[in-house]
């Protein structure tokens, strides 16, 4: 009995534990900041556009296309796994986002299954607290 009383107590302790650090949603929609150009240049997906906001010493203007026009703007879409950017005249951006670090840093890949080389990571996280 006495061992039953202690399983159902540890279980108990775990079902009820929170996790310190959540991890949101694996979604792109949202504001992201490139690496490496983090004080310069931001995107961010609505439900169907990506815009991309040019900043001055890391500050961007919000997207508001009554008051402040986003530099560009381009339809974006899922295609199975594949982010499919729109950038007009034919052309084609097609890269798989491998989401990481509680889904705030994504990593770029391509079809082909190599590195794209770019990472995103969330307006308000701090990528030196990516260690994945």
């Amino acid at each position: 009995m006495k061992k039953v009383l202690f399983l159902l107590l540890i279980a108990t302790t775990f079902l009820n534990c929170e996790p310190n650090d959540p991890e949101i949603d694996a979604t792109l929609i949202g504001r992201w900041h490139l690496e490496g150009f983090e004080d310069n240049v931001m995107y961010e997906f609505t439900a169907d556009k990506r815009y991309t906001i040019y900043g001055t010493d890391g500050n961007f203007p919000p997207v508001d296309p009554d008051t402040h026009p986003p530099t560009l703007a381009h339809n974006w879409e899922y295609d199975g796994d594949v982010v499919v950017v729109d950038l007009n005249f034919g052309n084609f951006s097609r890269l798989i986002p491998n989401f990481k670090c509680g889904n705030q840093v994504i990593d770029w890949m391509a079809e082909e299954g190599v590195s794209h080389g770019s990472t995103y990571f969330r307006e308000s996280y701090d990528l030196a607290e990516c260690d994945e």
